[in-house]
């Protein structure tokens, strides 16, 4: 694969053919990232490859509530949550019921005094204000059992628009962290709007010892809070602890048996890229991590006029490319070139390289 490609203008003269060299940037493996779900691998079986290299793979335990494959971001597969039936056990309430998926593995992550939780998502439309995305189980048992204070966290909307991060501190409390925006429309007041047209990234990035969180939005700082815990965990149940991926996982273990116990809340719409480090993150890193690490395949340049190249790259018909530029490798930043592209509409681009002795190019997939 090849994403970066010099163009030096001094050789056009020397050559009938564009001399190219080509630069590979190699990104070695973060130890830090301990889950890591990119859906771009077949999980029609009921299995999410974690492809962190950890062994913390998702798991199906609902033969009836299980994933299905969508559209991701940069140009990938996702994880589609769909809603496929209605819990009525809290009559006369109904509740509708969705998928989840199951991580009974935690290495790395069970116990945290550092960290960051980012993962993509895009909200379909539902009007659930108990809705939740990521959750380990809450100690809503500690008045009967006081030994069963978790310090365990959520990432959901605890009734309220916003899609919040939320402890359970030890003395049996909740606490919210920090939140996210929830695409408000103001429209004769406050009318939380409980979906969203596109793909957000959400990333949390956690210091227990400074006692310090700060909620990114599409890359960006948006709210910071204190933690107020010495550390976070999975907490599950008594017997198994779990994270739960798409619903609320109370209490309970992820079994068959299960349904429609204890789960609840559940997400619907789409998910992708999720990933959990034992680490706090810098901006500059999460911004990286909404920028995205993948880049078009095969790029190559070639001579389209005298003083003008084209640029071409593999392309996908559903993924969004930026070609950006620059003309030190080391010392100047990218800039794009010209607007984004779509996939399905061409996968190549004209440049003039007039006045430009030394040229590098890139194609980046946007989400």
């Amino acid at each position: 694969m090849r994403y970066s490609v010099k163009l030096n203008h001094t050789l056009i003269g020397f050559f009938s053919a564009l001399f190219v060299h080509s630069i590979l940037l190699a990104q070695a493996p973060d130890p830090s990232l301990k889950l890591h779900f990119d859906f771009d691998r077949d999980f029609s079986g009921g299995e999410v490859l974690d492809v962190s290299g950890n062994g913390n793979d998702g798991l199906q335990f609902n033969p009836t509530n299980w994933i299905t494959t969508g559209n991701g971001v940069f140009g990938s597969t996702g994880a589609q949550f769909t809603y496929v039936g209605f819990m009525s056990n809290d009559y006369p309430h109904v509740y509708p019921l969705s998928q989840y998926i199951g991580v009974t593995n935690l290495n790395g992550f069970a116990y945290l005094t550092n960290a960051t939780i980012s993962f993509w998502a895009k909200f379909d439309t539902n009007d659930d204000f108990g809705m939740f995305v990521l959750d380990n189980g809450y100690n809503g048992i500690y008045a009967q059992n006081p030994s069963a204070a978790s310090n365990s966290w959520s990432v959901c909307r605890l009734y309220s628009g916003n899609l919040s991060f939320v402890t359970y501190p030890s003395d049996g409390s909740v606490s919210i962290v920090t939140s996210w925006p929830d695409d408000t429309v103001q429209s004769g007041g406050y009318t939380p709007n409980l979906s969203t047209t596109r793909f957000h990234l959400y990333t949390v990035t956690i210091d227990c010892p400074k006692n310090f969180a700060i909620a990114y939005y599409d890359g960006a700082p948006y709210m910071s809070g204190a933690v107020g815990l010495p550390w976070i965990r999975i907490y599950g149940c008594a017997s198994i602890r779990w994270l739960c991926i798409g619903a609320m996982s109370h209490d309970g273990t992820p079994q068959w048996s299960d349904d429609p116990y204890p789960n609840s809340g559940f997400f619907v719409g789409k998910m992708d890229d999720i990933r959990i480090y034992n680490r706090t993150l810098s901006a500059a890193e999460v911004q990286g991590l909404y920028q995205g690490s993948t880049y078009a395949q095969n790029l190559a340049i070639q001579k389209a006029a005298p003083q003008s190249v084209q640029v071409r790259w593999s392309a996908n018909s559903n993924a969004v490319y930026q070609v950006e530029y620059r003309s030190n490798l080391a010392q100047t930043p990218w800039s794009p070139l010209q607007s984004a592209i779509p996939g399905s509409v061409t996968n190549s681009i004209i440049d003039s390289i007039l006045g430009q002795p030394t040229r590098f190019y890139r194609v980046r997939v946007l989400p």
